[in-house]
This record gives C-alpha cells, structure tokens and sequence, in this order.
C-alpha cells in the first residue's frame, strides 16, 4: 500500500454503496470492495446455474437473499480479483433492478453480511492506495463524472490516463539527480567527492523549471476547459442584449422588448464553443432609475462582472454614446471585453473614434449580419488561452496549479542561491521542498487536508 495511506485505508474493512445515480432505472449498480467480497456472495447469492463458483471476471445470473433468506431481487453479479480490479482489491458489483426502494435493501443486505457504507470517494482512495493510479489520474476521474463537451473528454481521459504524471517524471528524475550530486558532494567530502559547479547545477535546473512554467501557463485554458468560460453581456438598457443573447444561444430564451428595464434579473444559459462550456449570462441594462427592483438587477449584473472571464459590451450603433454607455465601459476595464456594435442593420450614428481604439465589431442581432464573426472572436478569445503544450498535458485544478507553482518557486530559489553563493545545505532545502510539491500532487506524499479536498468531491459510489 502506498506510503502515507495505510493508516486512513482498512485493508480489514469491505466497503459497499451504489455507483449510479439515484432514481428509477432499469438496472442499478451496486459496487462492494474488499476482503469479505467472496464470503458476501456464499452467504447471500443463491445462482440458477450449476457453476455458483466465484472466479475472477465471471457472469453469474441468481437471486439475492437477506440474512433471513428473503428474496430481494433477481441480480446479475460480476467479480474482480485482487489485484486486477478498479480499487485493487476484491471488487463485486452487483446489477440489480435500478429501484432506490430494492437497492437500498441489497445495501443493508451487503452490510449485514460484514461490510460498512463507503464514504464519499472511497473506491478511488482505495485505487489510490493500492497504486492503480495516482492522485492527478483520481483527481480526473471526479473530472470526468462531470463533464459537458467532448474536448474536456479528451483532456480528462488522458489526465485520466496519466499524461500528465508523464510529463511530470522526467521533471522529477532531474530534481533528484541534482539533490543526490549535491548530498553525495557534502556527505563525501572527505572522499574527493566533488561537488558540481554552481552555474552547472544552476543549469541543471533550468529545463525542468522551464517545463514547470510551461505547466503553470496551461492552466489560464485548462480552468477555462474544465470549468467553463463565464461570458457576460452587457449594455445600457434597449441597446439589444437579450436578443444577442438569444443569437447566441440560437433559441428565445430572454424576453425581447422594446420597453426599457425589460430584462431585471441576469439570465443564464450554457452551450458549447470549441469543446468549452460558455456560460452566458444575460443582464440587466445600466442606467439611472429610481426603480428599486430594476435597481436590484443592476447591483446583480455588477456581480456578474466581478465573476466574469470575459465580456461583450453592447452599445446601440444606430445613437450616439450617452453617460449610460459610458458606465458600462468603466465597469469593464479590468474585465478582458469585446465591444459589440449592434444594430448595423440601421443607419449608425455612433461615433467609434471615442472608444479609443478597443477592440470591436459590428453585428445585427436581429439579422443575425455579423454573429458568426462574434463566435469566431469569442474563439479567438479561447485560443490565446491556451499554451505551447499539446491539449493533453494542462493542469486542470488550483491544486495541480498550486503545487506545480510552488515546486518552480522552488527551483527559482535554489538557482538564486547558487549564484549567490549560498552554502549548499540552504539550496538543498530549496530544492527538497520543490520535489515535495511535486510528490505531494502525484501522491508519494499525502496528507489528510488533500485527500479531502480531492475525495469530497466525489460521489459516493465511485
């Protein structure tokens, strides 16, 4: 078992919960882990065919009982032999009809012959534990149970596949190697044992720092990949924001009206660009009114900016900028924002030389004249989101982010230090703690604050 875990993980506990979702279906799985699997399925599982015997990735077809021999229900049942199984341990899963009423009676049926409820990612701290994959592979695979797109599929599955835990072993490999010259050198002394030059071992660095930044870059698109792109809309009132926001979308789904102060609360919607869910959010228009409920959807659409990655001002082509216009524009100055002229399909009476030159163009949500090039610009947006690596190797969570940040400070230090001419014992502190980053996010070292924040993520059955 992998160091640090054997005191959270029970080899000497089964563990049982339901893997699918809760609610009526035609089959529900109910998945068990450990020792006791063989000794459940002898005391509760009664075949229809002669072979009742339990074998590694064997189908078996019968009936599930209780302790007091009452039939719960017709299963089909499948065993996993340790190790070759998701945990690494016996695993049984029990395929029974998907009634929440039945499989909560298989549960208790399961725990009554010696097995205990799993707590929230237990299966996959066991994997964990018994080496079937490390905690960025788990990390990926609470990842994948929410996914919206096909490009966070693919970036997920070889998150989940280890591409990243490749990448992050050569880097590793390096830092060792250094650390060992440098303790050999101090160690050995009194041995001739020499000690790398400064600017060589200062060198010795500078690739696996350069791929540490590389992966720290990543990430900007990587949050963006797994989390989604919240996109605000914004304007003064009747300027049309809820008819891109419709274009957008390609359905009415805000109410389109010519009344001012129409749209007063934010209005939510989700699709996908370029394999990234876009949240847009629709809100209200700014301008000055006494209105108190249109005054409360205006504090929201503030709100929204402050959550905001990116932004569409809206102004109205066909008028001239008023102090409405130019609100909007102050609000969204530390916001990454496109400037969106609608209404070309009118005669414009804007003047575009007061907005200084940012970044614009023209469109006509009622027409549809000029959308395309809005999504084209929104993709733009997303490119240069990403970095130089391919879309397989990107850090995905602020812990990956966190460790892989910490780990280049590391190494940034030990340099600075070498040309320092610091004592080497102080570089070695340096680099000791950026290969504890690194250990601390593939899992050789773990603490029970991370596994936390990793497993209570999960759902219970997984």
């Amino acid at each position: 078992m992998r160091e640090g875990l054997h005191k959270i993980v029970s080899d000497d506990e089964t563990i049982v919960a339901i893997s699918t979702p809760v609610g009526h279906s035609g089959i529900g799985v109910i998945r068990v882990s450990g020792s006791e699997c063989r000794n459940i399925v002898q005391r509760c599982f009664q075949s229809h065919s002669r072979n009742s015997i339990v074998q590694h990735r064997t189908v078996l077809i019968g009936v599930w009982r209780n302790s007091e021999n009452e039939q719960l229900d017709e299963v089909v049942i499948t065993f996993f032999e340790a190790p070759h199984s998701y945990s690494g341990e016996d695993v049984l899963e029990i395929s029974a009809h998907g009634n929440p009423f039945v499989m909560r009676r298989v549960v208790e049926s399961v725990c009554c012959a010696g097995a205990r409820l799993a707590a929230t990612g237990e299966f996959t701290l066991r994997a964990v534990a018994h080496g079937k994959m490390d905690l960025v592979q788990a990390e990926a695979v609470s990842e994948f149970i929410q996914i919206q797109t096909e490009q966070q599929a693919k970036v997920v599955l070889r998150q989940m596949d280890g591409s990243l835990s490749r990448q992050l072993r050569p880097i590793k490999e390096s830092l060792v190697n250094v650390i060992a010259h440098l303790e050999a050198g101090i160690d050995f002394a009194e041995d001739d044992v020499d000690i790398p030059a400064n600017a060589a071992t200062s060198g010795a660095l500078s690739r696996p720092r350069e791929d540490l930044q590389t992966l720290i870059n990543s990430f900007a698109y990587g949050r963006l990949l797994t989390h989604g792109l919240r996109l605000a809309i914004l304007g003064r009132s009747n300027v049309g924001k809820s008819s891109l926001f419709n274009g957008l979308v390609s359905r009415d789904r805000a109410i389109v009206s010519d009344i001012p102060g129409t749209t007063r609360d934010v209005i939510t919607e989700t699709v996908s660009l370029d394999g990234v869910p876009l949240y847009l959010a629709d809100t209200a228009g700014i301008r000055k009114t006494t209105d108190i409920v249109e005054n409360i959807g205006m504090s929201r659409t503030l709100e929204e900016i402050a959550d905001a990655d990116f932004a569409l001002v809206v102004l109205d082509g066909s008028e001239a900028l008023n102090e409405d216009d130019r609100q909007v524009i102050a609000h969204v100055a530390n916001v990454p924002h496109l400037v969106v002229v609608n209404k070309n399909d009118l005669p414009q009476a804007i003047d575009l030389k007061i907005l200084n030159g940012a970044s614009r163009l023209s469109v006509s949500a009622k027409t549809g004249k000029g959308m395309d090039e809005l999504r084209t610009a929104l993709s733009a947006f997303l490119l240069s989101q990403k970095s130089n690596l391919n879309d397989d190797v990107v850090l995905t969570t602020v812990r990956q982010y966190e460790s892989v940040r910490k780990a280049e400070a590391g190494l940034e230090a030990a340099q600075k230090a070498l040309g320092d001419g610091v004592p080497h014992e102080m570089v070695l502190l340096d680099l000791y703690e950026a290969l504890s980053a690194l250990n601390e996010l593939t899992g050789e070292v773990v603490t029970d604050d991370i596994l936390d924040r990793i497993f209570s993520k999960f759902c219970v059955g997984k």
